[in-house]
């Protein structure tokens, strides 16, 4: 069975953004996305693969994520705008 899974929205990501700058994490998400961009196709086809004995559904999202690299552009950003408005 193929399970269906939402792109993430544009409120998501930002939300994610929010998260990682509140934690003190933006500094150093920004070149691990940069990391992300070129090898999270296969990270995300890792995923896809462990998804039935981990759970599709806590999986999924991150697999779809990981292979669009425009949603992790979007996410650098959003964390690289949050640091110049601060």
């Amino acid at each position: 069975m193929l399970l269906e899974v939402e792109y993430p929205s544009e409120s998501q990501i930002q939300h994610w953004a929010k998260v990682l700058r509140d934690r003190g994490l933006a500094d150093m998400a920004v070149p691990i996305l940069d990391l992300l961009k070129v090898w999270g196709y296969v990270g995300g086809q890792a995923l896809w693969l462990l998804a039935p004995f981990l759970g599709e559904r806590r999986l999924a999202p991150w697999a779809e994520v990981l292979e669009h690299p425009e949603t992790l552009s979007q996410l650098q950003h959003y964390l690289t705008e949050g640091e110049a408005q601060s």
